[in-house]
């Protein structure tokens, strides 16, 4: 897998789980020295295998418990109006994912709000005025039995 190691790999899972381990614990984990450990990290960051640190916020406990997964039909197709939809889009902080998808649909944008009246508040006000918008079909989240942030990555072999 693009070059990594078995050390590399045992990195990335124990990041996942935990990215704000010490490198010290990380080093004990994987069974190396904190130095050679850091350097691991630091070549894994600069890599691109590690994009950012961050943490994972209950959206329900801040006051955005609506999930709405938004399928997106454009009006037009076309590098120029593939980009602006996607930066309009990319201003929209109620947009936590934009996917460029195939099939009927042209996007899947996944939606987070307060509350139904406020989705309706951002689709009238705000994502319906991205021009390049021909429709839109909206899927509410009832209930989600699994939520992971973690990629599988198997240890060598």
């Amino acid at each position: 897998m693009n070059g990594l190691d078995a050390l590399d790999r045992a990195i990335l899972r124990v990041l996942q789980d935990d990215g704000r381990i010490t490198n010290t614990d990380l080093a004990s984990r994987i069974g190396l020295t904190a130095a050679p450990t850091l350097e691991r990290v630091r070549k894994l960051e600069r890599e691109g295998f590690l994009r950012k640190y961050v943490a994972l916020v209950d959206q329900g406990r801040v006051g955005k418990p609506v999930t709405a997964f938004v399928a997106v039909i454009m009006k037009s197709h076309g590098q120029q109006t593939d980009a602006s939809f996607r930066r309009a889009v990319a201003k929209l902080p109620e947009v936590l994912e934009c996917h460029h998808i195939a099939g009927e649909e042209d996007y899947l944008l996944k939606v987070v709000t307060a509350s139904p009246v406020d989705y309706e508040r951002f689709v009238l006000g705000r994502l319906l005025k991205v021009p390049a918008i021909e429709k839109i079909k909206t899927t509410f989240v009832l209930s989600s039995s699994k939520l992971e942030t973690r990629i599988p990555i198997e240890p060598e072999g």
